[in-house]
């Protein structure tokens, strides 16, 4: 279910693909140096949109830093850090672990248990540090497995316990400013995600027969039911009040949450 909340890199002026990369960079880095490079491979830009988020609400100046990466060691990166990364760093690698155990429970696939095994030390060693997102995490993704094997045809109740879980990750500090409108967003979010991945899924879940909230809705309907969805998600995102990098932010969630959507489909899908 990861994976969506990218930007459309050819609506970014080169200002600002620069920084989202050098944002991606400093996720990628902070995994490294915090978790071992084996878990640079978990990388995903869901994180890096989370870090450009909350230190766009932040007051307080992002840490840019020239570094060389052993994956292109040719030329220096740039990286954008801020007290964010780290957080997001270990949210992601709980977040990569959680969910390779998810696909070798569903699939059986080797692959997915042995980067579980692989990612397993990290994993609780990130653990420790944040209770609230910990049991949060736990608890939705049990009933989401809870509501899989019952086979719960009705696609909010997934959805709405997929937002619960971004909910939680979306709040690093429960006393921070703001700390509610980010709840309320990251549920928005979360519902979208789950109900978009639903939709691109759908075709693959029927072959292998899977769970899919969505086989009892027309095809037809669901860019309809993702358009009110995003319509929500957007409401929310308003009420943060973002005074930095908002056309990035606004690109990512008008536009670049829709790629996988428009490449399946084969079609132009325009901002909500």
């Amino acid at each position: 279910m990861f994976g969506f909340v990218v930007a459309n890199l050819d609506k970014l002026n080169a200002s600002q693909r620069e920084l989202y990369q050098a944002v991606y960079c400093g996720l990628c880095r902070e995994l490294g140096l915090r978790h071992g490079q084996i878990t640079r491979a978990t990388l995903t830009y869901d994180m890096s949109f989370l870090i450009l988020l909350l230190s766009s609400l932040a007051d307080e100046e992002p840490h840019y830093e020239q570094f060389r990466c052993p994956i292109h060691p040719l030329k220096k990166r740039s990286c954008f850090t801020s007290r964010f990364t780290a957080y997001a760093a270990d949210m992601n690698i709980i977040l990569a672990h959680a969910q390779r155990l998810d696909d070798w429970e569903d699939d059986k696939n080797v692959l997915s248990l042995s980067q579980a095994k692989l990612l397993k030390h990290a994993a609780m060693k990130a653990r420790e540090k944040y209770t609230r997102q910990v049991i949060g995490i736990d608890e939705c993704l049990q009933t989401l497995s809870m509501m899989e094997n019952d086979d719960v045809a009705n696609p909010d109740l997934p959805a709405n316990v997929f937002g619960n879980l971004l909910s939680e990750i979306f709040v690093p500090d429960e006393q921070m400013p703001k700390a509610a409108a980010l709840h309320d967003f990251g549920f928005a979010l979360g519902r979208f995600i789950y109900i978009m991945d639903a939709a691109v899924d759908l075709v693959d879940d029927l072959k292998k027969k899977r769970y899919n909230p969505l086989i009892s809705i027309p095809s037809a309907q669901h860019e309809d039911i993702l358009r009110l969805q995003m319509a929500q998600t957007a409401a929310c995102f308003d009420r943060l009040e973002v005074q930095r990098n908002e056309e990035i932010l606004e690109n990512i969630l008008y536009s670049g949450v829709w790629t996988k959507f428009s490449a399946k489909f084969h079609k132009e899908v325009s901002q909500a």
